[in-house]
């Protein structure tokens, strides 16, 4: 069991998004810790992967260690602008956040579940909920 309060995010490998994606989520949710479930493009693989996809299954076994055993509070799914992994314009990515959030939403329909949409203003990248 995990000591602590905890929220998850399905966040992508981008190390940029990071850090903006933990605070917002520690503020969201009132919580200690963020587990990170990470994959390049995660968003694309959720949104687009049919259930049973050896990818799929192993982000779904993950992210059901932190509900599980770290009784998340929360979970946030994540895309970013100037993804390399899903390098396709903004609108489709964020389409592709919409699609991931109800596939995550269908996987646990009693915990609150957002997109975040992280992007750079100046110097610091920040992450605003648009799911």
């Amino acid at each position: 069991m995990g000591h602590g309060s905890f929220a998850t995010a399905l966040n992508c490998m981008d190390g940029r998004t990071q850090s903006a994606v933990t605070e917002s989520l520690k503020k969201r949710f009132g919580v200690e810790y963020v587990d990170q479930i990470t994959e390049p493009g995660i968003v694309n693989i959720l949104a687009n992967s049919a259930n049973g996809a050896p990818s799929l299954d192993w982000i779904r076994r993950k992210c059901d260690i932190s509900v599980q055993h770290h009784h998340s509070k929360g979970i946030a799914i994540v895309a970013h602008v100037e993804c390399a992994g899903n390098a396709v314009s903004d609108d489709e990515q964020q389409a592709h956040l919409k699609r991931a959030v109800d596939l995550v939403k269908s996987w646990y329909p009693n915990l609150t579940t957002l997109g975040l949409w992280v992007e750079k203003q100046n110097e610091n990248w920040f992450a605003e909920p648009i799911v």
